[in-house]
């Protein structure tokens, strides 16, 4: 059997190589590039305000929820505000609701047209919750207040939850002043946010 020439051999294992290389920097730029844009993903799921029958804002607020509920309520986008978050059986808002429920109230918002929803322990429970007690208020709109970031795993969440419901929501994020989505990996707090919401993310496709 005739032996290829060695010149050959060599022509074609550098072309393999370069075709390697070629696609292997192709792969790590695509990489790089998905990297980058992984902040812009993340908060996609946020919505413009539309009029509603009431604002919900998440918990695990650090005041820019509450800033953003304060703005939507002077606005009249909805006359009520529920705060989540209370721990079950509690009867009175526990000291991390009743902050806000003061910062709101120092700022104009009345505490008449605050409500406390008790029992949610996660994003996928307050979706749940949410939604009974839409049902039980007849309530047909609400926004629903948090972080950029949260925008992406939210509309996952109450898209299963609500769907077939006839009721409606719309997801609106805060004005996070953290948030740096065009360059998440230079901030601490935007990185793990990132990264946490990546693997609350797939947590969530998963296991629900």
């Amino acid at each position: 059997m005739p032996q290829m020439p060695s010149s050959k051999v060599k022509h074609t294992l550098l072309w393999i190589f370069v075709s390697f290389a070629s696609v292997g920097l192709i792969a790590a730029g695509l990489l790089a590039y998905g990297i980058s844009k992984a902040g812009f993903w993340l908060e996609a799921g946020g919505q413009a305000p539309q009029k509603a029958d009431a604002i919900v804002v998440l918990g695990g607020d650090n005041g820019e929820r509450s800033l953003k509920a304060q703005a939507l309520y002077h606005d009249g986008y909805a006359p009520i505000i529920v705060l989540t978050g209370l721990d079950k059986g509690s009867a009175t808002p526990p000291p991390r609701l009743t902050w806000r429920a003061d910062y709101l109230a120092a700022h104009g918002v009345p505490r008449s047209v605050l409500r406390f929803e008790a029992g949610s322990r996660n994003s996928y429970e307050e979706a749940t919750n949410i939604r009974a007690l839409m049902q039980k208020q007849k309530w047909q709109r609400v926004i629903v207040v948090s972080d950029p970031p949260h925008m992406r795993r939210l509309a996952w969440t109450w898209n299963r939850i609500f769907k077939g419901s006839g009721l409606h929501y719309i997801l609106v994020p805060s004005s996070a002043e953290w948030w740096t989505p065009d360059a998440w990996w230079h901030d601490e707090l935007s990185g793990s946010f990132v990264i946490t919401e990546y693997i609350k993310l797939a947590y969530y496709i998963l296991k629900r």
